[in-house]
């Protein structure tokens, strides 16, 4: 068994791969983690997967093992857990599913850009076709007008989608506009609808309220959202580096930052019922916050079975 320490320096430093002043930041020098399958029952109970289907499995305790390879043919780009099967997809058709050790492709006879949802219920999207988990079988419920980006779902009827043509929901089982003057949405987050609009606000989809939340004064360039019933956090970085506010009771306040390497980005950020909050990076940093904002470094162990020893690989003369 190898026990390693969370690397640090790698990936990107913000979600959009912006630095304050607009500068690109460089790529990343290696991806080790891509999407969480997150728990809204315990943070700690999320599954961590890498860019080709690596899962990292947790102990409820900290700790996060990986006892086989990965085996995705494909960059994963967001990840889920249907009934007993963990769910991730790449760019495109066909998505993957793994039970046990195992993974296989998953077509649901469809093809085109893939996109994973957030919410209370498992959803994906295939092109501009809408799916989400009944609880034995995925259940086409809806056709965009335009390939879906982002998507989010609380049940069967309850879903709002993204697409380059506008925020979307689903009323009477077609989609249609959410209303004049709703922002652009690059992505979900929470068990409540919130989303990250595309000029880097987070958005209050109920109330239909864009907020600007600032730290030390300065707005918060926001990347990513979550969301519990009664409260919302929005991440991302001001001049200052990463940031932090929390809503509640209708107000926002500063809230620590993770302790995010610079150089590194975070892909998700997720709560759960108490409160605690976890946020994942590329670079496989791993920082959990019980409800006081205290953060701790999570484990990550590698556990792989041993490579049988043996001759080498025969050559062709």
């Amino acid at each position: 068994m190898i026990r390693r320490a969370i690397p640090r320096g790698r990936g990107l430093l913000a979600l959009l791969a912006v630095f304050p002043g607009g500068s690109v930041a460089p790529a990343a020098a290696e991806d080790v983690l891509a999407a969480i399958a997150a728990s809204a029952d315990d943070v700690k109970q999320t599954i961590l997967v890498g860019p080709s289907g690596q899962v990292f499995e947790p102990d409820g305790a900290g700790t996060w093992t990986r006892r086989t390879e990965g085996g995705v043919a494909a960059d994963v780009r967001g990840a889920v857990v249907a009934g007993t099967g963990l769910v991730v997809a790449g760019k495109s058709a066909p998505l993957y599913r793994r039970d046990g050790d195992r993974w296989t492709a998953m077509r649901l006879g469809e093809r085109g850009r893939t996109a994973i949802g957030t919410g209370p219920r498992a959803a994906l999207a295939i092109g501009k076709l809408v799916f989400v988990w009944s609880g034995s079988t995925w259940k086409r419920v809806g056709r965009a007008p335009g390939t879906v980006t982002a998507l989010w779902a609380a049940s069967e009827t309850k879903v709002f989608a993204a697409t380059d043509g506008g925020l979307l929901r689903l009323a009477g089982g077609a989609f249609s506009p959410l209303g004049a003057g709703t922002p652009a949405v690059v992505g979900f987050g929470g068990v409540t609808a919130w989303a990250v609009t595309a000029d880097g606000a987070a958005f209050e989809v109920a109330t239909r309220r864009i907020h600007r939340p600032t730290v030390g004064g300065q707005a918060i360039v926001v990347g990513l959202v979550t969301a519990t019933t009664d409260s919302a956090w929005a991440l991302g970085t001001t001049d200052a580096g990463p940031a932090l506010a929390r809503f509640h009771k209708g107000a926002w306040t500063e809230a620590v930052a993770p302790p995010i390497a610079s150089g590194d980005a975070p892909i998700s950020i997720t709560a759960d019922r108490s409160g605690a909050l976890l946020v994942v990076t590329r670079a496989g940093g791993v920082h959990v916050a019980g409800p006081d904002g205290r953060w701790d470094a999570g484990t990550r162990v590698d556990a792989l079975p041993a490579v049988p020893a043996g001759p080498g690989p025969a050559r062709g003369r």
